[in-house]
């Protein structure tokens, strides 16, 4: 493992160190630090104890003549281990065939208009409401777009990566091919896409979004996949009349993924926005009511391992209500999310406050609490409260 780290390190430095070498390339470098303090719930399902974690990060980015390569050298300290990682988040080459605008790599492509949910970032997703998110992956693509008097044509063939764990392990890609039309017209932007991959099947999606007047902006997205995957509770019978309760993974039809949400921004400099969404993927409250039943009845660690494996995945539950509100000065920036399930008394609350001032770096702090109470599904997860602080520097 260490020589595969090695190697990859090597690879990734020598090719941004070839670009870089070129005088009319462009290369960021910048170093991020998150540490986190923990506080365990007390609770069965997802075990954990109180602890602190350290995660840094070197950042390489360059580009030179339609090349551009992105890696980041991590390492994480959770407790009283750690780990190092070297991701190529994105390697990819840009070119022109005729009028159409190519692109092969590795690359992020979302076309979403959310905040808080993106249905339609479908091949590498990214959860936008993590606390501290790396750089975003991508996923081996080639791509293809013609522009139009008002909008664009995209051809695409590429790799999926299912925000999906089994068994805690991340299911394989796969690969499939479609095509999306974006267009503006007066008063509004709007996209509609079709995609076929291998194992999700078909997705037919769309966005629009329109401003009103200089301070509101409507946005809104929609997504359906023909096949998805989905954790399932089913019983297991031991003899004639003994019988206890297994979970694993099912592949089912037609899900459902939409968002609706607003935008308004203050002349004070803050901003709302409140979005609302449903995923059909996520496992139903019933099933949640099941698996906290479960967990309670039971102290078998096998049985309770499966459930931790199986459903720390995708979203936790299928409907979500949120309002993010932020301010930002010359210097200073601040946040505070709130979001809900509407079927159940599960409360996220997350703040954040931000200092800029120092060129080129930026300091922040902030915690995130989940609330509810015992039998809420947000109070099942490891961690009830988080509290933060990040350092980025632009070197």
């Amino acid at each position: 493992m260490q020589k595969l780290f090695n190697t990859k390190v090597v690879v990734c430095l020598l090719c941004c160190l070839c670009l870089q070498a070129n005088a009319a390339s462009t290369t960021d470098i910048k170093y991020r630090m998150n540490i986190q303090d923990l506080t365990a719930t007390d609770q069965d399902i997802f075990v954990a104890s109180n602890t602190t974690s350290l995660f840094s990060a070197l950042d390489i980015s360059t580009e030179y003549e339609g090349l551009r390569v992105a890696a980041t050298a991590s390492w994480l300290k959770v407790g009283g281990q750690s780990d190092t990682d070297v991701q190529v988040s994105e390697a990819f080459y840009d070119f022109t065939i005729g009028n159409w605008f190519m692109s092969a790599g590795k690359k992020k492509v979302d076309w979403d208009v959310g905040y808080g949910f993106r249905p339609l970032d479908m091949f590498s997703p990214t959860d936008s409401l993590a606390i501290y998110t790396a750089i975003p992956p991508g996923a081996i693509m080639v791509t293809g777009d013609y522009f139009l008097d008002s909008g664009n044509v995209t051809l695409i063939c590429n790799e999926s990566s299912p925000d999906y764990l089994e068994r805690g392990v991340k299911v394989n890609k796969s690969t499939g091919c479609g095509g999306r039309y974006y267009g503006y017209f007066e008063g509004f932007e709007a996209q509609v896409l079709g995609h076929y991959d291998e194992d999700l099947g078909m997705r037919v999606g769309g966005s629009a979004l329109t401003v009103i007047g200089e301070n509101l902006e409507l946005h809104g997205s929609l997504l359906w996949q023909e096949n998805y995957r989905t954790p399932a509770l089913y019983d297991i019978h031991i003899g004639q009349n003994d019988r206890i309760s297994g979970v694993n993974t099912q592949w089912k039809n037609n899900s459902i993924q939409a968002l609706l949400g607003v935008n308004y921004s203050f002349q004070s400099g803050i901003t709302v926005i409140a979005e609302y969404w449903h995923d059909g993927r996520a496992p139903s409250d019933r099933q949640w009511r099941d698996v906290i039943n479960l967990s309670q009845s039971t102290s078998d660690q096998h049985q309770l391992q499966m459930l931790r494996s199986h459903f720390a995945t995708q979203s936790l539950f299928q409907d979500n209500a949120m309002v993010h509100i932020r301010t930002s000065s010359t210097q200073w920036s601040s946040s505070l999310t709130l979001l809900t399930n509407p079927n159940d008394n599960s409360v996220l609350i997350a703040g954040g406050l931000c200092y800029g001032g120092v060129t080129a770096n930026q300091l922040c702090m902030g915690i995130r609490q989940y609330t509810g109470g015992a039998e809420t599904i947000y109070e099942q997860l490891s961690y009830e409260r988080t509290w933060y602080f990040t350092m980025e520097i632009n070197l």
